[in-house]
């Protein structure tokens, strides 16, 4: 699914695609259970997963990231402390961006709005800002004002990639990996790879039926979960992986 001249990760790097799916018991009318689920976006199989109820939030700080590892999560993952976390754990990260909820600064450490640039991004191609990211402190304020960025634990240095789709909305990625790790173009491409992790859902839930509960809570419904888990883990054993499918051809 990716371009001849464009290798599916960056050198000495393994890919890694994280996220969450939504599973509910019979007549529920909201969210009940999430699957958290790590794979490989190269062969479509899971690395890990981790069960919770309808408490327990997206990040990557839930995820046993490794180092060399090139992590790949949509917009409920780009988050500071998601992205400390994983730098932390001597891997990178490629995530959508997006550019209302997460703070970001120039290199002199002064707050920048990225919308304003969205007139720079061309209609064909990508376009890229060098950024930092101030990490909040742990503790919350119980005032709604924003932190101060002199309250930062730390601060990454970043990327920011921005393209077009072909009806024009702007599509924003930020990574720790550094231009002579991926271009532009080529961080394009491995997001696309993201995709992969949505059609191991639609496998578990259309083939393995994992989210045909028989009950809606409690020890019945995580025993029903996890025996279709171990069970797609064993298909893993047993059937060669394929590879990626490309959801644009």
């Amino acid at each position: 699914c990716l371009g001849d001249d464009i290798k599916p990760g960056p050198k000495g790097f393994r890919l890694r695609a994280v996220d969450a799916t939504v599973i509910t018991g019979p007549g529920a009318d909201g969210t009940e259970w999430r699957a958290h689920i790590r794979i490989d976006p190269q062969t479509g199989t899971f690395c890990s997963v981790e069960l919770t109820d309808e408490h327990g939030g997206e990040g990557y700080g839930r995820h046993p990231v490794e180092p060399n590892e090139v992590v790949l999560g949509d917009r409920a993952y780009s988050t500071a402390r998601g992205i400390y976390s994983v730098q932390n754990a001597g891997a990178k990260v490629v995530a959508r961006l997006n550019p209302h909820t997460l703070r970001v600064c120039d290199a002199d450490r002064k707050v920048i709005r990225l919308l304003t640039r969205s007139k720079k991004v061309p209609k064909t191609g990508a376009i890229e800002f060098n950024i930092v990211v101030p990490v909040p402190p742990e503790k919350k304020s119980k005032s709604h004002k924003p932190w101060s960025l002199a309250q930062a634990v730390a601060w990454i240095e970043a990327r920011v990639v921005a393209a077009r789709t072909r009806g024009g909305e702007i599509i924003w990625i930020i990574t720790t990996l550094t231009p002579s790790q991926a271009t532009a173009l080529q961080l394009l491409e491995l997001y696309r790879l993201r995709w992969q992790i949505e059609m191991l859902f639609k496998r578990l839930k259309s083939l393995l039926h994992l989210d045909n509960l028989p009950s809606r809570r409690g020890p019945t419904a995580r025993s029903w979960m996890l025996a279709s888990l171990l069970a797609a883990a064993l298909a893993q054993k047993l059937v060669q992986p394929s590879g990626p499918l490309s959801p644009y051809g």
